[in-house]
């Protein structure tokens, strides 16, 4: 029973109104495309997940993983706008918070249009792409977004293109997201 200054207020209806929160559209694959598509950095959005588990304490991790398999790619040398494979570096990681694997991502990209500086971070730490290139003004161009179809184990693949500020393209992603990257979500109103 309401009572005191929530039966004052309209009772039932204050009820309902306090309970809104609790009916929210559930987090799915679908809400995290929408939230990838909508921002340029996959690294900026994994590390808001990271930040809710973990209360901001976490930065996203890269781990690498070995670059077998690596996935052919027919128009990948036409999508970078480069003529030889040598102009191009692959890393192949994890995207962890903490212990939790979010994604896992291929991504090619052309070390002649970074900083050596920037290269260098690439090579040689578990820093994210999207963290070490983000003073370029880099923005995405999603060539394809997949819900369906997927192996095993993955909610969503995309496949996108970075370009710097001046339409120059910078890497082509292939990632893969895991199911544990929904436990961060919040819901949707």
């Amino acid at each position: 029973m309401i009572t005191g200054r929530a039966a004052a207020i309209g009772g039932p209806l204050f009820l309902l109104f306090f309970l809104a929160g609790c009916c929210a559209m559930p987090v799915s694959p679908q809400s995290l495309q929408r939230e990838l598509a909508a921002e340029p950095s996959a690294t900026a959005v994994l590390q808001r997940h990271c930040d809710r588990l973990t209360g901001g304490r976490t930065p996203l991790r890269a781990q690498r993983l070995p670059n077998d398999h690596e996935p052919a790619l027919p128009d990948l040398l036409a999508n970078l706008a480069v003529s030889d494979r040598n102009a191009l570096a692959v890393r192949h990681v994890s995207l962890h918070c903490g212990n939790v694997v979010f994604s896992e991502a291929w991504n090619w990209y052309v070390t002649a249009r970074l900083t050596p500086e920037m290269n260098r971070i690439l090579a040689s730490t578990d820093q994210p792409f999207g963290r070490v290139v983000r003073p370029l003004g880099f923005h995405r161009h999603s060539v394809a977004s997949t819900l369906t179809g997927l192996p095993r184990g993955i909610i969503l693949q995309n496949r996108a293109l970075l370009l710097r500020h001046d339409d120059a393209p910078i890497a082509f992603v292939l990632e893969n997201y895991f199911p544990a990257v929904l436990d961060s979500m919040l819901p949707e109103d």
